[in-house]
């Protein structure tokens, strides 16, 4: 009898540590939505501003948006962030489902409390601080927020 085995191979990646000025290290880092909620949550003002960002996921992906990135004081190790700033990449976007939220920053500030910019462009803005230090963004694989709690 022949018999096959298989291997499930099981890949984590995880955030870098933060550098000396809080920020993550240059670069464009890819998590999974779980494992940015553990890396950033963590405290209840942060979890709050991740109520937001959930739900701004939920309808960029539910419009088909399949890359979003995440910048600003919300990826450092700041521990009162005033909100999320991000991008997303509009191309693969249903413009027609597309809830006109995203039209405004304003808007997307008063009901999500940060605001993602339809323009992949603003990774570079994002990976340098006020103070024109280099610093990491995060790729968030957002999709998976449809199917979590």
């Amino acid at each position: 009898m022949l018999s096959k085995s298989l291997f499930q191979i099981e890949i984590t990646v995880t955030l870098p540590a933060f550098d000396d000025l809080g920020n993550l290290p240059s670069g464009i880092h890819q998590v999974s939505w779980t494992d940015f909620q553990a890396r950033f949550a963590t405290n209840s003002h942060r979890q709050q501003i991740l109520v937001g960002l959930k739900q701004a996921l939920r309808e960029l992906a539910n419009s088909g948006c399949q890359t979003v990135y995440i910048g600003g004081s919300f990826v450092t190790s700041k521990e009162q962030p005033n909100d999320f700033d991000g991008c997303f990449d509009p191309m693969t976007v249903d413009l027609y489902s597309l809830d006109p939220v995203f039209d405004s920053a304003a808007a997307q500030q008063d009901r999500f409390g940060g605001d993602l910019k339809p323009n992949p462009n603003f990774v570079g803005f994002f990976q340098t601080d006020r103070d024109g230090n280099s610093r990491g963004v995060v790729e968030i694989d957002h999709p998976e927020v449809l199917h979590s709690p």
